[in-house]
């Protein structure tokens, strides 16, 4: 039985019906007394607020829309000077943000870390874009508000309530090259209580490549299929009090080198996350279920390696406001069972619990601090107090002055600990110690509107875990980690009348190098770069758009967008002593949106050119990526 079928039946079902009878009794009980939008306060978690000092990117929904049916690695490589490490087109994609690795960055959805505890990590070719309402990147250690892995950073994603009477119906096809599809059905109703908002996806990556190698590296043949299921419901109650439930459910297949049964390899992930939340007051509870499943194997695929990970998660904190102070004090608890084929002992579980407060206070008109705080109790574990300091000051009216000082660490993962002969459950917890400061400037000028920053980090890390080979890859604390680097962001846009022209570029420097030696054949690897890790990234994007009415395209009405990205990196050593490397990139995509509108309905129209240049470029197994490729994707709504 799938996993759709046994998680809508047992898990998702009593929670829909339960909310389909409590709905349908809220709407019918509405009345003309109900309040108006402007007077309904909307309460949703916001760690940002208390990141005071940190660098934080959020994508706006234009963007987001251009990317309805890109995964998170495919869209955020263009947008920021972020490291992504694919293994193939639609394969295993990890992480790092500022020179670390992809267990230091933490993926949050509506408040809670999805990053399996198995592996520490996330895979980004699984998480789509579209789907949230909100997609943010904070760049920095942030221990003290996300708690364990973000060392290095952070993915925030989250899911808003519409409160007004309205009704849109989506449907959206994609065609591209190499007979890959894709499919999604969205519906969002909303009333000025009831919120609700579904999405189905689905896509096949048969990659029919008509070569097999380029440049004479070969091209490596994989198919994968995903699906998934996302469904956001809120409730508003007369007293302004919030309730929600959000479910996510995803099934995703790789096959590796599908030709050939000697050569072939699996791999399934499957993901069930429910999460509850009530919000009374100034009083937040969230109750939540995250299971994380990995079936991996070759050949014949009869006897694969599973992975199982439960998680049962609550979390309470409360909110006080005393003049300029604000505060959220707070607890979050799991329970984690692990059953995994290839641990010493098939089952394991074991419990976490955190405890948190959070400082805002207004000094001054020009003077923000934050101060926040957090102790994890991990049993067998004793990790560090992750504290921070953070400030931001007004300088001029246009320019901030931003800092930031904190603790972070990163619990070991449960394979790090328990993996049969391999593991070390006597590892300590990661300790770093971050300090950044930053520089921003805004300026607008009648139609014109300008932006840029300059960040400079020194995050340094202790007792970094290490698959040790000299020790057969047995886990080890071996190493302490420097990630330095400065990052610089630019932004300008000319808006007239029905006119939008913009541009938005981002440079990152990157020296991330161990800084102690292990032992005397480790002194020739201090002070190198790590492997995978660009010290040079770049990425820009150039945008035109106009909505018909003016331009060129004023005789049919059609509203026209166009975007050109563009993203740039050096190379890739993947030697620990840098005595091999993979060369730098330069890719390139072209994005052409057009539109019709006809009385509640709407339809858009996306050509996209992917690796406009027909660059050549390598993937962290050495294989050769796709060429220059072609995707066609149409979007139809339906507005009430």
């Amino acid at each position: 039985m799938s996993i759709f079928i046994r998680c809508f039946c047992l898990r998702v079902l009593p929670f829909a019906f339960a909310w389909l009878l409590l709905s349908q009794e809220m709407v019918l009980g509405q009345t003309d007394s109900t309040r108006m939008l402007d007077e309904v306060l909307v309460k949703t978690f916001a760690p940002t607020r208390f990141m005071a000092g940190l660098k934080i990117q959020r994508i706006d929904s234009a963007t987001i829309e251009q990317a309805k049916f890109q995964t998170l690695a495919e869209f955020l490589n263009f947008l920021a000077p972020v490291n992504f490490r694919p293994y193939g087109n639609g394969q295993l994609t990890s992480i790092g943000l500022r020179g670390t690795s992809s267990n230091h960055t933490a993926v949050v959805w509506n408040g809670i870390n999805i990053n399996s505890p198995s592996t520490g990590q996330s895979d980004f070719s699984t998480l789509p874009a579209a789907g949230f309402d909100l997609l943010a990147i904070q760049y920095g250690s942030s221990s003290c508000v996300v708690g364990s892995d973000a060392v290095g950073g952070s993915i925030l994603l989250d899911s808003r309530p519409v409160w007004e009477n309205k009704m849109q119906l989506s449907f959206g096809q994609r065609m591209a090259s190499f007979n890959n599809r894709q499919t999604q059905l969205s519906a969002r109703v909303s009333g000025n209580r009831v919120s609700s908002k579904t999405v189905f996806y689905s896509g096949v990556l048969n990659n029919n490549y008509p070569y097999t190698e380029r440049n004479y590296y070969p091209v490596e043949r994989s198919t994968t299929s995903s699906r998934g299921f996302i469904q956001d419901l809120f409730y508003l109650t007369k007293k302004q009090n919030q309730l929600s439930l959000n479910v996510w459910v995803s099934d995703n297949n790789v096959e590796i080198s599908p030709q050939s049964i000697h050569t072939r390899e699996v791999l399934q992930t499957q993901a069930v996350r429910i999460l509850n939340t009530y919000q009374f007051k100034k009083l937040t509870v969230r109750g939540g279920y995250v299971q994380d499943i990995t079936n991996y194997g070759k050949g014949n695929f009869v006897k694969p390696s599973r992975t199982a990970i439960d998680r049962f998660l609550i979390r309470a904190e409360h909110a006080w406001k005393i003049s300029k102070l604000t505060a959220h004090i707070g607890t979050e608890a799991a329970h984690v069972i692990a059953h995994v084929d290839e641990y010493e002992k098939n089952t394991i579980a074991e419990n976490r619990l955190d405890i948190f407060a959070w400082l805002r206070y207004q000094v001054s008109k020009r003077l923000l601090a934050s101060l926040n705080v957090r102790q994890a109790f991990v049993k067998g574990f004793e990790p560090p107090l992750a504290p921070a300091l953070g400030f931001e000051y007004q300088l001029t009216e246009s320019t901030k002055l931003t800092g930031n000082v904190s603790r972070s660490y990163r619990v070991p993962t449960m394979n790090e600990r328990y993996w049969s002969e391999l593991g070390n459950p006597e590892l300590k917890p990661e300790d770093g110690f971050n300090k950044e400061m930053g520089i921003s400037w805004n300026k607008q000028h009648h139609t014109f509107s300008f932006s840029s920053s300059m960040n400079l980090y020194h995050n340094l890390i202790d007792n970094w875990a290490y698959w040790n080979p000299d020790l057969n890859y047995k886990v080890q604390n071996l190493q302490q980690v420097l990630a330095k680097g400065l990052e610089l962001t630019h932004k300008t846009q000319y808006q007239r009348e029905q006119l939008a022209v913009g541009f938005h570029a981002q440079y990152a420097y990157t020296h991330s190098s161990q800084q102690k030696a292990y032992n005397v054949f480790s002194a020739d690897v201090i002070g190198k770069q790590l492997i995978y890790i660009p010290k040079h990234n770049f990425t820009a994007n150039l945008y035109y758009q106009t909505n018909g009415k003016t331009g060129w395209l004023k005789k049919h009405g059609t509203p026209f967008r166009a975007t050109l990205q563009w993203q740039a990196n050096s190379r890739r050593y993947y030697t620990f002593d840098n005595s091999k490397w993979l060369d730098g990139q330069h890719l390139a995509n072209l994005i052409l949106e057009s539109g019709l509108k006809w009385k509640h309905a709407d339809g858009r129209l996306f050509f996209q050119i992917n690796n406009l240049f027909d660059e050549l470029y390598l993937n962290s197994k050495r294989n050769a990526m796709p060429g220059r490729n072609y995707a066609i994707n149409f979007v139809f709504n339906i507005n009430k």
